[in-house]
C-alpha cells in the first residue's frame, strides 16, 4: 500500500499523504494522468473526521471569496476555510499551510457514510482547494494560471483565453481530432528555458479531455464568437490587459499581483497575441494554422 501520492501539476510535485488508507480517497478520474514520481514540492497531509481547533476570526480573515472560500492568516500560518450550506456557518474543511504553501494539512468533516470503514473519502484538494493553492504557489515567481484553452498542435503551442461563454470548451472540441488538447479551462503559463511555457491541469470545464504535457507557447488567441473568422493583432498594455483579464490573480497578495502584472507585460511582449473572431467549425483550424 503507498504511504503517499505523487502528482505532478505544471512542474510543481504535490505529495499527499493521510491518515485512512489512500486507496479510499476518490481522486477526480483528470488526475490519472498526472500521475508523478518525482521529488515533491509541496506536502499535503489530509485529515478526516474532525477540524483543527484554529479560531477563524474576522481580525485575521485577509481575503473573502464570498462564495465558497476565505483566507485567514494567523500563527504564521495561511489558512484556508471552506463553506457549504450543507454545513451551516461553520467550515467543512480547512487547510492550514506554512513554508509559502509547500507543507500543508487539510482536515474535513465527513459527509453521511464517510467515516465507515472502507467508504470512500473526497480528494483534500478538491475544487477550489487545489486551483487557489495553485495561484498562491503560482503567485510566488513561479508563473500564472489562465483561463483558457491549451492546444498542442504538433508541438505548436496555442493559447485560446476568454472568460465563459467566450468559447474555450468549443474551442477544444473543434480541436480534439487534430491536436492534443491540453485543458479547456485552466491552462498554466511558466517562465521555462529562456522561453515562456504552457502546462494542462485536471482542473476541466464542459470538454473532459486534458494532458498533463507542457511545451512552449508559440501564439496567443484571445476569443470571441463572430460571423466570421477574423484575426486583429494585440501589442504591449492592450495585450497584458487582456491576458490579466483572463488569468486568476492573487487579489489577497500585494507582491503576487506586483509579480502577476509583470508576468503579463513579459508574456505579452514575447508571444504573439491576436483576438479571433470566430465560428466554431473546423475551418477554424487551417485559419489559426
Amino acid at each position: 500500500m503507498p504511504h503517499r501520492i505523487l502528482t505532478r501539476i505544471a512542474g510543481v510535485v504535490f505529495a499527499i499523504s493521510s491518515d485512512r488508507p489512500l486507496s479510499q480517497i476518490q481522486f477526480e478520474e483528470a488526475y490519472r494522468d498526472f500521475a508523478s514520481d518525482g521529488q515533491p514540492e509541496v506536502t499535503i497531509h489530509a485529515r478526516y473526521g474532525q477540524l483543527p481547533p484554529i479560531a477563524l476570526r474576522d481580525e485575521v480573515r485577509v481575503f473573502d471569496s464570498e462564495t465558497v472560500w476565505s483566507l485567514y492568516r494567523s500563527g504564521g500560518a495561511d489558512i484556508f476555510a471552506l463553506r457549504s450550506p450543507a454545513f451551516g456557518l461553520q467550515p467543512y474543511r480547512v487547510a492550514v499551510f506554512r513554508d509559502e504553501f509547500r507543507r500543508g494539512e487539510v482536515y474535513s468533516l465527513p459527509r453521511p457514510g464517510e467515516m465507515e470503514e472502507g467508504a470512500p473519502l473526497p480528494n483534500p484538494l478538491e475544487y477550489p482547494l487545489a486551483q487557489v493553492l495553485m495561484v498562491c504557489l503560482m503567485a510566488q515567481g513561479r508563473g500564472l494560471m489562465v483561463h483558457a484553452c491549451g492546444i498542442d498542435d504538433g508541438g505548436r503551442g496555442y493559447l485560446f483565453a476568454g472568460n465563459s461563454t467566450h468559447g474555450k470548451s468549443t474551442m477544444a472540441g473543434i480541436w480534439r481530432d487534430e491536436a492534443t488538447v491540453l485543458n479547456d479551462d485552466r491552462i498554466v503559463l511558466r517562465w521555462r528555458e529562456g522561453r515562456f511555457w504552457m502546462y494542462g491541469t485536471p482542473w476541466h470545464g464542459d470538454y473532459t479531455g486534458v494532458s498533463p504535457t507542457g511545451l512552449p507557447l508559440e501564439k496567443i488567441f484571445f476569443l470571441r464568437h463572430a460571423a466570421d473568422n477574423q484575426l486583429r493583432q494585440v501589442d504591449g498594455t492592450a495585450a497584458a490587459s487582456m491576458l490579466l483579464a483572463r488569468s486568476f490573480i492573487p487579489l489577497w497578495d500585494a507582491e503576487g499581483m506586483a509579480f502577476s502584472l509583470d508576468f503579463c507585460a513579459r508574456v505579452a511582449g514575447a508571444v504573439p497575441c491576436h483576438e479571433l473572431g470566430f465560428v466554431p467549425d473546423h475551418d477554424v483550424i487551417d485559419f489559426v494554422r
